[in-house]
């Protein structure tokens, strides 16, 4: 199959509910979800190919940005994702998706959707500075010192997940699912990392937290003991950070619960603790080398024996990637008209949308998607690469 025929492939349904029923007795009418599997990966990795999901019929002013919907194209079903709304200009630049001249910004709940996970090797870590063991699949500080920072740092020619380049290692828009016609060898600005700290702190210290990426670093201060879950990195164009504690009791359910993927998703923050641009040579591509985690002891006391009173492990500690989006050869940007939407696929190498049939007429989209694919237990959810 080449490259054309690939493109060609959306993602179809095979209806096998197709109208709403009454229940007897009651004098409001009870709606039965539409219902159909997935054909295809360009919804991938968020609805994967032969998935069954459901959808339900929606109020066309109820239609949001980033909401997943059913529409009809050519008298076939197909899956995609609301991007642009009537009356707003989008545009795809490095990747990015831009509207009206300004960058769109994920929230960290929707890093969760589009986010994608590059390496999940407690391997491709190395201790910096002699003060981490691997230990299993966590990394354990029992020596936190007041006098200099200990580091993690992700050494990419370690990990199987990522590809080495001539010149350097570099993270590309390539992943598993797609068929070698579709690959595509773009470099991934958006690089970032996750992880969770269980602290078991002295109430009378403090820890410092440092998480960056290249020149860009964000600076966190931990005050009490417990699990923290942790995500920074490049997204957008900006350099993002958001820290919040994992309750205990939530924490107890896992561990009884191993066996049941559940989706710590509630959890996640609605809005980043930190945003900073990114500078502008940042732009150009780098080694992702430089990913680096960092603890610090902050304490008064003059003499302290950091193993009584601090020890942190670093649990489910991964590198992550956002979603690249691309333009088509003859064209980039486009205009949303009254009564219309643009859509994408997820996966925009395996997917045609509005970038090839232009904006879609609001009227086509049949429903909103109600079936979320399940969660996985990290710090947020993110889909395997």
């Amino acid at each position: 199959m080449n490259l054309g025929d690939n493109l060609v492939v959306n993602t179809r349904f095979v209806v096998t509910i197709l109208f709403c029923v009454s229940l007897a007795g009651c004098d409001t009418p009870r709606v039965t979800p539409f219902s159909g599997q997935v054909k295809g990966v360009s919804m991938t990795p968020g609805l994967r190919d032969g998935e069954a999901i459901s959808w339900l019929p929606a109020q066309v002013d109820a239609y949001q940005r980033y909401v997943p919907v059913v529409c009809k194209r050519e008298d076939e079903l197909v899956t995609k994702r609301i991007i642009g709304l009537a009356g707003e200009s989008i545009r795809i630049a490095d990747g990015e998706l831009v509207k009206d001249g300004e960058i769109l910004r994920k929230t960290p709940r929707l890093l969760q959707q589009f986010g994608l996970i590059v390496d999940r090797k407690t391997d491709s870590w190395r201790d910096a500075t002699q003060s981490w063991r691997q230990l299993n699949n966590t990394w354990v500080c029992e020596h936190v010192s007041p006098k200099h920072t200990a580091w993690l740092t992700f050494h990419p020619e370690l990990s199987p997940g990522v590809v080495p380049a001539i010149d350097g290692v570099r993270i590309y828009d390539d992943v598993s699912w797609l068929s070698k016609e579709t690959r595509r060898l773009n470099i991934v600005q958006d690089v970032g990392i996750s992880v969770v700290l269980d602290i078991d702190l002295d109430e009378e210290c403090g820890l410092e937290i440092v998480v960056g990426k290249n020149q860009h670093m964000a600076r966190l201060v931990v005050r009490k003991q417990g699990r923290l879950a942790v995500i920074a990195g490049r997204l957008d164009g900006q350099f993002v950070v958001t820290a919040w504690p994992i309750p205990q009791s939530h924490q107890e359910f896992l561990e009884g619960h191993s066996a049941v993927s559940v989706s710590l998703a509630y959890e996640v923050p609605k809005e980043w603790s930190v945003e900073s641009e990114v500078a502008h040579e940042d732009h150009q591509p780098r080694d992702v080398a430089s990913l680096g985690l960092g603890i610090k002891l902050l304490t008064e006391r003059e003499e302290v024996s950091a193993k009584e009173i601090c020890t942190v492990t670093a649990e489910k500690l991964l590198v992550w990637r956002d979603t690249q989006w691309l333009a088509t050869p003859n064209k980039s940007e486009w205009s949303v008209p009254v009564g219309h939407v643009f859509v994408l696929g997820d996966c925009p190498a395996a997917s045609r949308d509005s970038r090839h049939w232009g904006p879609l007429p609001i009227d086509a989209i049949q429903g909103t998607v109600l079936q979320p694919s399940p969660g996985e237990l990290f710090p947020f959810r993110l889909h395997q690469d």
